[in-house]
């Protein structure tokens, strides 16, 4: 497996490096950062500002490789990394132009950072790359500090898609050499009954529904899909920071989650309830596309 890291400084560059380190040193394989430079006009000018954007390029390159060698030798100074520069219209474009080139199996990025606790904000980047990748991205929350692997939790969303995403998990467990857990994560939406039919009605539907994925996730079982040593859990809240909240969080432990086909092309799309709990997520968060 290769793992490739879309560096950016000061842009979640740091959290990348470090989850991709963590992810390379699991899977005993070598990491590759690739920093996308800017791209000259395609209009020669007649004066100097061609050769000038070339030596701004060089040297945002160049600052872009010391600032994260830096930080590789202060954080991880054993990891076997390399380098890879790549120019083109945008980042995101660059970053595509180098998981093909380099046959990547998994691309790390960083995510902006916000004010609510270290859960994930999207830039714009890495918002483009979520829907246009072709490989499983980890997206690293701010302030995220490597340590060692210790657990891997799939997010089920217990409909046709969800058996697929629970098998990709347990591959990535299996690699990782660590246990599986298997999560269903759910909201109130606040508008489910008007308030003449009261509470009762609500803690009855939720708990139907709860005992409902309860079943999906032990047919799992019965199908050998998972083993059954495996802690499936469901977990609900008045809004999805609660509801992933609602279970314990190990250190070392990181979110797998499953999107949804696009077009019949293996791509990354977030249906809206897989992109609430992205949103919710202080762990590390690996998307598989659909």
């Amino acid at each position: 497996m290769t793992v490739v890291v879309g560096y950016q400084p000061g842009r979640g560059g740091d959290e990348a490096i470090e989850l991709g380190s963590g992810l390379a040193d699991a899977l005993g394989t070598g990491l590759v950062l690739v920093i996308a430079t800017p791209k000259p006009w395609r209009t020669p000018s007649m004066a100097r500002v061609d050769a000038e954007f070339a030596e701004y390029a060089q040297r945002y390159g160049d600052d872009a490789e010391a600032a994260a060698r830096t930080h590789l030798r202060t954080r991880a100074p054993g990891t076997g990394v390399s380098f890879r520069r790549v120019s083109e219209g945008s980042v995101s474009k660059s970053l595509h132009v180098a998981l093909d080139e380099l046959d990547a199996d998994i691309l790390v990025l960083g995510t902006t950072h916000g004010d609510d606790g270290g859960r994930m904000s999207l830039g714009a980047t890495t918002s483009r790359l979520m829907h246009s990748s072709s490989v499983p991205l980890a997206l690293a929350p701010r302030g995220y500090r490597c340590t060692a692997i210790t657990g891997v939790t799939c997010a089920y969303s217990g409909d046709s898609r969800g058996e697929d995403v629970v098998v990709s998990a347990r591959d990535l467990a299996g690699r990782l050499s660590v246990p599986l857990r298997v999560a269903t994560f759910g909201v109130r939406p606040a508008d489910m009954f008007p308030p003449e039919v009261g509470f009762d009605a609500e803690r009855g539907v939720m708990q139907a529904w709860r005992e409902q994925m309860a079943a999906s996730m032990q047919e799992l079982v019965h199908r050998n899909v998972i083993g059954d040593s495996v802690q499936t859990l469901v977990s609900t809240g008045d809004n999805w920071d609660a509801a992933f909240d609602g279970i314990e969080w190990p250190h070392g432990e990181i979110l797998t989650i499953g999107t949804t086909p696009r077009d019949s092309v293996k791509r990354v799309f977030l249906g809206s309830t897989a992109a609430k709990i992205i949103a919710a997520a202080t762990v590390p968060t690996i998307i598989f596309p659909g």
